[in-house]
Parts: structure tokens; sequence; C-alpha cells
């Protein structure tokens, strides 16, 4: 139990002890000193289950602290299970609204936030930054769930605004950042949509992140219209492609001077001056090319109309 681990992690910075989890079927008693070996037993019960630790030490102390630490692991089984247990099982679609949460109409933003190598620490960062209405939740397979309460007097626009934010800041804190993912699910009007929205985000995240690993951020609604397109054939797939872009396409969507600057221009709302920065070149490179996009393709992409045609055949065109 990965919780478990965590809580006897805490318990040796906090006091300097080591445990060790042992099988609980073989301690005799709820507290067992061997003085042979110098070592005490001792076991916590919290509801089905018994857990049975073992540390170093023989005597009257070694009881003592047996017990303080049973004190200090049951309360922490305790916290786990009114706070993250239920939070979970209610994202998940398996539990009901935890105990004490306000049923309202309050509109919330919801991220599933892949940590890889660096979740524990992307957890606790995100667990620190919650407000008393938002939620976060460990949901296993390296991801944190977030659901943000979008206030009226936000400084945010969209879900997909506050998590450029959140990417940037998670990248600048931990060393190997970069390997960061989100999911944006969008806004849940109200707390019994968190379970949709929560969905919607992991399904972007999942789906995005095999579709276009290059990238940090997937939105739901993008992978929305991602799904619709791979209904295609590929027979009618290519020949839009091939329309829409060129005969040699691939020369295009191959050259990742190109695919970068396109994908960083649309990152940034079509705003050149945004996007140079975001790439940390200078604005006549940016301009270049995307010049030569419009060369090679005849599409404008600072026009939006253009921009939108080009976006979508570089969707489709990933397919084939």
């Amino acid at each position: 139990m990965k919780q478990v681990d965590e809580i006897l992690s805490k318990l040796h910075k906090a006091t300097g002890l080591t445990l060790e989890r042992v099988d609980a079927a073989n301690v005799v008693g709820d507290v067992y000193v061997d003085e042979n070996d110098g070592t005490t037993t001792f076991k916590v019960e919290y509801g089905s289950k018994i857990y049975a630790f073992r540390f170093d030490g023989a005597g009257k102390e070694s009881e003592i602290v047996a017990a303080l630490s049973r004190e200090f692991i049951l309360s922490a089984l305790i916290k786990y299970s009114s706070v993250d247990e239920p939070v979970r099982a209610f994202l998940d679609g398996t539990g009901e609204i935890p105990p004490g949460v306000h049923v309202g109409k309050s509109d919330f933003y919801v991220f599933a936030v892949f940590g890889g190598g660096k979740h524990k620490e992307v957890g606790e960062y995100i667990a620190a930054m919650t407000m008393p209405n938002d939620f976060c939740a460990d949901m296993g397979d390296n991801v944190t769930a977030f659901c943000k309460k979008a206030d009226s007097d936000s400084d945010y626009r969209s879900a997909g605004e506050f998590a450029l934010v959140l990417k940037e800041n998670l990248s600048e804190e931990f060393e190997g950042g970069n390997n960061i993912k989100i999911g944006v699910g969008g806004i849940a009007h109200g707390v019994s949509e968190l379970p949709l929205y929560y969905s919607y985000a992991r399904s972007a995240l999942v789906g995005g992140a095999e579709f276009d690993p290059n990238n940090d951020i997937y939105s739901y609604k993008e992978y929305a219209l991602v799904k619709i397109l791979s209904d295609l054939s590929p027979v009618v797939a290519e020949k839009y492609v091939k329309t829409v872009l060129d005969k040699n396409f691939k020369t295009i969507t191959d050259d990742e001077e190109l695919m970068t600057a396109a994908d960083a221009f649309f990152k940034c709302s079509l705003n050149i001056s945004e996007a140079s920065r975001f790439m940390y070149v200078h604005r006549n490179t940016l301009i270049y090319r995307l010049d030569k996009i419009e060369k090679l393709t005849g599409l404008n992409i600072r026009n939006f109309n253009d921009a939108m045609t080009f976006r979508v055949a570089c969707l489709i065109s990933k397919m084939l």
C-alpha cells in the first residue's frame, strides 16, 4: 500500500525511527518484544486491514515507542481515508460526493496532471496551492487530479490558460519538469459534474500523449476533434491533406523547425511577438518560417481561417 510507505517515510523523517513491514499473521499479540534478536513488533488495525511493523530495540522503552508509532500511523491512515480516498473515488465515478462538500453551482477548471518521475513532488505542490474549495487527489498511474474553483474575479480566462501557467510553474519548480503533461477537461458547472470532466481530462491526457507526445498540454475539446477525424478512411484523409498542404506534404510535416514555429504560433493565439518570446527566437526568424509555410502550402496561418485549415490538416496527417 503506497500510503503506508509514505506514512513510514514521514515517521522516519520526524523521529529517525525505521520501521520494517512484516506479515501480521506471524505476530503474536498487539506488541511482541523479542529480546533474543533485540526487536519489537507491533500491529495496527484499521478497518478490515491489519498491518504489522518491526524495529530494532527491546524493553520497556521499545513498548512506549511502539505505542506512539501505532498512534502516529493510525491517525495518518484516518487522515488519508477521510481526505484523499473519498475524493479519488468520487472523481473516478465509484463514490459519492465527499462528506461536507457544498453542492452548489460553482464552476471548476478540471485537470489531470501526469508527473512521471516527479509525481509525488507534483502532487504535493498542487496540494499546497489548493484553496478550501478546490479538490486534488492522487489518482494512481502517476496522475494527480486537480479541480480548481473558477472564481468570477479569476485572473484566468479559461482552463487552458490556467494550464499553461501551471505547466510553466511546475517546469520551473522541478528539474526534469519538462516531462510533466496536463490533460484539460474544461469547465465543470458544479461539483456534481466533476467526475465527468475529470474523465474528459484523463481521456485528453492519455489520448493526447499517445497522439502528440511532443506536446505538454492536451485539451479534451481538441482531442474530441481528433477522435472524429480518426474515423476518416486513410484514402480520404490523405487526399484531404494533399489538397490542403501539398502532394509532398511530408516535406512540411516532417520539418521540425516549421512545425515547431506553427505550434508555438498557435499556442500564443497567432501573436508573433509572444510566439517569438516563447520560442526564444527573433521575431524575424519566426516571420521567415511562417512565410516559408505560406510559400509551400499557400496558407497564410497569420489569418485565422488559414490557421484552422492548416491545423486540421496537420492533425489528420499525423494519423496517416
